[in-house]
């Protein structure tokens, strides 16, 4: 399976990640680490602490914790920090 997706997206995706990939060769690879942590950590922090309530949540018609949508985000992204931690 391997073998058919090289075969199949290789030609069309090299000359978009091969420029990228050399150029992110260059850096220390703990700086990318906390970088990508970065991603996914401020965005959370700004849903979950920074982002005006009434704005998040406009429209909602019951005024609960598990219909906050802010706390939702924070909950879906966590599982990717996991992962990338566990796969790093």
């Amino acid at each position: 399976m391997e073998k058919f997706f090289a075969e199949v997206f290789y030609p069309m995706l090299s000359p978009i990640f091969r420029p990228i990939n050399a150029f992110l060769s260059s850096f220390f690879e703990p700086y990318a680490s906390i970088c990508a942590v970065g991603m996914f950590v401020l965005p959370m922090i700004w849903v979950g602490l920074l982002l005006n309530p009434r704005y998040v949540n406009r429209g909602q018609r019951y005024k609960s914790a598990w219909t906050d949508l802010r706390i939702w985000t924070v909950l879906s992204m966590i599982p990717h920090v996991v992962v990338y931690f566990y796969f790093r």
